[in-house]
């Protein structure tokens, strides 16, 4: 037996160890470089990382707390690494707490950099319930992606009980619905229509611009205005008008910046009115936006990161701590203080770290394989 320094959550301990000698007299040495910390320590510094996104500020926070340098930056990545093996993956989660499916989907593909390549996550998601259905890496938002990403999806959520989809109009996206869910509702997602066309025509920073002519204010303002009453109209007949309207006003002021956004509007403006046809369908509460908004700090993280192969066990965690994680601070009441697992009907117990919960319920261990 050995005496061991161990660093538990509580703070460190002296720890007996049990050694062994093999029949040529070698002993056992234990170098996986994450000997001396414990599961509920290496998990307590995973959430506070998972929590604040910053290795710099979660060394700080350890400090801190035990008055003490324990961790650097690379201890961190280490536990990072070892509790993303550990952890369950999407469709264990799936299979250990069965969260009901609304029947909608919305998919996505959120960009980001790693090692200076673009990569492109695409990811479908319940906008009821905000949890996650499916998720995986590309190098460009494609149908042949969103393709993969499907077969994943209808394997947990068959193509009857699909009600409808939303989506923000690639046409990866939509070629991939066409060809695996032709009969189910699209709902073009509004708000990226309305982003879009102000990011082509910067109506709030010409308005506040001193050097730009009043005439020209007016007609941004104006078309602006168009814009908005084509895409939020109260009716289908009042959308069309909004429409034939906004072209008559760029037919009458042909500048640049207007023919571009009325393009981009008209392109798949069908789509954005689909929840004419289908009431129970949103238009304008910011699905997608509101799921990047969650998922993107997390995302910028990996560029950090060293390991490509890793990518997808960073992935997991990140998603799983969002499953888990209760939104105690949406808009909407019936989401307030609840997770998506269980906004899906999952039951969960009180827990205030999602890593020691199923560690104890699924007998997990952050520890390299000793052999």
């Amino acid at each position: 037996m050995l005496t061991k320094q161990m660093m538990f959550k509580s703070g460190k301990k002296v720890q007996r160890i049990q050694t062994y000698r093999c029949s040529r007299g070698h002993f056992f040495k234990d170098d996986s470089g994450l000997s001396g910390f414990s599961d509920s320590f290496i998990e307590y510094v995973v959430y506070v990382y998972l929590r604040c996104l910053s290795l710099n500020t979660t060394v700080d926070i350890v400090r801190a707390t035990y008055e003490e340098d324990i961790l650097t930056k690379s201890h961190v990545l280490s536990f990072v690494e070892q509790v993303g093996r550990a952890v369950p993956s999407i469709e264990d989660i799936d299979r250990l707490f069965s969260p009901r499916r609304s029947g909608y989907l919305a998919f996505d593909g959120v960009w980001f950099k790693y090692a200076g390549e673009p990569i492109v996550l695409l990811v479908c998601f319940d906008p009821k319930t905000f949890d996650v259905i499916a998720a995986n890496f590309n190098s460009a938002e494609t149908g042949a992606g969103y393709e993969r990403l499907m077969n994943i999806v209808t394997a947990k959520l068959s193509k009857q009980q699909m009600k409808g989809i939303y989506g923000d109009g690639d046409n990866g996206l939509l070629l991939a619905i066409k060809r695996y869910f032709p009969r189910v509702p699209f709902q073009l997602c509004v708000v990226h229509k309305s982003l879009r066309m102000g990011q082509t025509v910067p109506v709030k920073l010409t308005a506040k611009s001193h050097h730009i002519p009043p005439q020209v204010k007016q007609e941004m303002l104006k078309f602006s205005k168009l814009f908005h009453s084509a895409l939020y109209a109260e009716t289908r007949e009042k959308a069309l008008e909004g429409l034939t309207a906004l072209l008559h006003f760029t037919k009458e002021h042909p500048r640049e910046k207007f023919l571009r956004a009325v393009n981009q509007l008209k392109r798949n403006f069908g789509y954005t009115l689909t929840h004419f046809e289908y009431p129970e369908m949103a238009r304008d509460n910011n699905l997608i936006e509101c799921f990047n908004g969650c998922l993107k700090p997390r995302l910028k993280l990996m560029r950090g990161f060293k390991k490509k192969q890793n990518l997808d066990i960073y992935l997991k965690l990140f998603l799983l701590e969002f499953r888990f994680h209760r939104l105690r601070e949406s808009r909407l009441k019936d989401r307030r203080g609840r997770s998506p697992l269980e906004l899906g009907g999952a039951s969960l117990p009180e827990y205030y770290n999602f890593l020691t919960f199923l560690r104890r319920q699924l007998h997990l261990s952050y520890q390299p394989d000793r052999t």
